[in-house]
């Protein structure tokens, strides 16, 4: 009817305008990068803004590294802290991932200037005095949801020294979301109708009584399907804004480079991910890599 047809059209209109408006911050935002990469190579001598950062990053995925990228935009120097195994399995329960495979992740991202091993899980005040005091921070970085443990903010004594900063979280991809998708075994978990009403719940983790024994698919999908933690169908969505932010500063082949060209499905992205690609560079001066779709990964694998 009509006005349906007066709602759609301002709709579009209004969808036309946050997209006009999304081009000019990115715009901005490409340019601040430029002209911040450009000052600290022209400058030196200008004090270092270092910024600490500290998580288990087990299962390391996309969102983890937007993190680290919101994180040293807001200095010139990012240190990131890895728990250790032991008191992230007091915590939360033992992690998937082992130290040396934890760290060696945080150390293949490019943001990441300095990685610190064995930060514990929950750090106190104490700890966290002799961290910034060791490494010289200006600034405590958490994402924007509160870290309370036993009824206290982990970072109340960063706030209070005036050095804490919190930047938003990515929306649309996390561990628990990780484990859901591992746990249905599909194929069609990005798109699955049955989960699609799920509302997502933000924790920064999870656990679950891993004595349950599930003999059947179908039981298994019923069950994962009324925990709200683990299963919702993937609203994660890469826009061709992130891709250009993530992107900031990389520069084409000369004539001269060697480009060696390596592609997969990079699924569950982990440390041996991170070794082939090293391995990678040894072959030339320029590595570009293809990712395949969720098409030709479900058909081959």
């Amino acid at each position: 009817n009509k006005k349906r047809n007066e709602l759609e059209l301002k709709l579009k209109q209004a969808q036309s305008y946050v997209h006009e408006l999304e081009e000019k911050l990115l715009q901005i935002e490409e340019q601040e990068a430029i002209n911040k990469n450009n000052d600290n190579n022209n400058n030196k001598t200008t004090k270092d803004i270092r910024i600490w950062m500290d998580g288990a990053f087990d299962m390391m995925h996309y969102g983890h590294m937007n993190a680290f990228r919101q994180g040293k935009a807001l200095g010139t120097y990012l240190i990131v802290g890895v728990n250790s195994d032991e008191t992230i399995t007091q915590c939360k329960g033992k992690p998937v991932t082992n130290d040396e495979e934890r760290v060696e992740m945080v150390k293949g991202c490019k943001w990441v200037d300095e990685v610190v091993e064995g930060v514990p899980y929950i750090m106190s005040d104490e700890y966290l005095a002799y961290v910034i005091q060791k490494y010289q921070i200006d600034y405590v970085v958490h994402g924007d949801d509160p870290c309370i443990v036993n009824g206290k903010d982990v970072y109340e004594s960063a706030q209070k020294m005036g050095k804490y900063l919190t930047i938003p979280r990515t929306e649309g991809i996390s561990t628990t979301d990780i484990v859901g998708r591992m746990l249905l075994m599909t194929k069609s978990h990005h798109n699955n109708e049955k989960l699609s009403n799920i509302t997502r719940t933000n924790t920064r983790s999870c656990s679950f009584d891993s004595s349950l024994s599930i003999k059947n698919s179908d039981s298994k999908l019923d069950l994962i399907s009324n925990n709200k933690s683990f299963n919702r169908k993937s609203n994660f969505l890469t826009t061709s804004r992130i891709i250009r932010l993530f992107s900031t500063n990389v520069k084409a082949p000369t004539n001269e480079d060697k480009v060696v060209y390596l592609a997969g499905s990079w699924d569950m992205f982990h440390a041996g991910h991170v070794h082939i690609l090293q391995q990678a560079r040894h072959f030339g001066t320029y590595v570009v890599v293809g990712v395949h779709s969720d098409i030709v990964v479900n058909a081959k694998q």
